[in-house]
């Protein structure tokens, strides 16, 4: 059986997690560092992706810096979105060969399967505090729909049958996915709102979509519901249910000590 590696690093600067995640990819495939989840929140920071338009961003860069937000380009897939303290932060750097049944054919590797298996992971732990959340086809992520309040399965659910849904905000988003994948061997990842501000969700057109509302496990529990740290032990635990891997403690040792960063919230 594989083994994931869980190592929890608090609050860390996005820009030095990608210039770590890019040295533990070619680690990973040099065979140095064994299969990682890297749990983690950051300050409060726009990141744009390969598919990111300019239009995305609703202000300028002036507007977003007074209000204590931060503007990184990133190398994942997808387009942009928010990350801030209260939101749980996910980075795999798993060799996908090593994971489950991959197509034939050198350097193949089912990345659709991968990101199908996250979300199942994220929906499983986030059914662990009576969150009834779920895949909608053509949306990358994790949503909730208060029409489909007792089905973690949203399956038939699609982009076209959700536009009203989230045009009305009754189907709204709590988990996003945005990996990249480098020969094999995957980085960047997901994230979920826990208790994260969600205005600015607001400030951007979020994951390009226009009508995207964004919710948390706070507010939908309508409390304070449960920590990052709880969130994430449970969401390390299903994605190594989901890929059949044996879950273990990592080091900070197989990493390095990336700078901690004590940047607070959004203003």
């Amino acid at each position: 059986m594989a083994s994931l590696s869980v190592i929890e690093l608090g609050r860390r600067d996005y820009a030095t997690m990608v210039e770590v995640q890019e040295r533990l990819v070619e680690d990973r495939l040099g065979g140095r560092v064994p299969d990682l989840l890297l749990l983690l929140e950051h300050p409060p920071t726009y990141t744009l992706g390969r598919r990111s338009d300019p239009s995305d961003l609703l202000h300028d860069a002036a507007w977003y810096s007074e209000r204590g937000v931060a503007i990184c380009d990133t190398p994942r897939g997808g387009k942009v979105t928010f990350h801030g303290p209260g939101q749980l932060v996910g980075y795999p750097i798993i060799d996908l060969r090593g994971v489950g049944v991959q197509p034939s054919g050198a350097g193949r590797v089912d990345v659709a399967g991968f990101v199908a298996g996250l979300e199942e992971a994220m929906a499983g732990a986030l059914a662990e505090w009576g969150l009834a959340t779920g895949r909608i086809d053509g949306l990358t992520g994790l949503w909730i729909d208060d029409d489909r309040p007792d089905r973690i399965d949203f399956k038939g659910a699609d982009a076209a049958s959700a536009a009203l849904g989230l045009a009305r905000g009754t189907i709204r988003k709590i988990g996003s996915i945005g990996l990249r994948i480098h020969r094999g061997v995957s980085s960047h990842g997901l994230s979920i709102n826990v208790s994260c501000e969600l205005d600015p969700f607001d400030w951007i057109n979020s994951c390009g979509i226009e009508t995207c509302r964004a919710t948390s496990i706070a507010a939908e529990l309508d409390d304070e519901g449960p920590t990052v740290e709880a969130v994430g032990s449970a969401v390390a635990e299903r994605i190594a249910d989901e890929f059949g891997m044996d879950l273990r403690p990592g080091s900070l040792d197989l990493i390095g000590e990336p700078e901690a960063s004590n940047a607070d919230s959004v203003a």
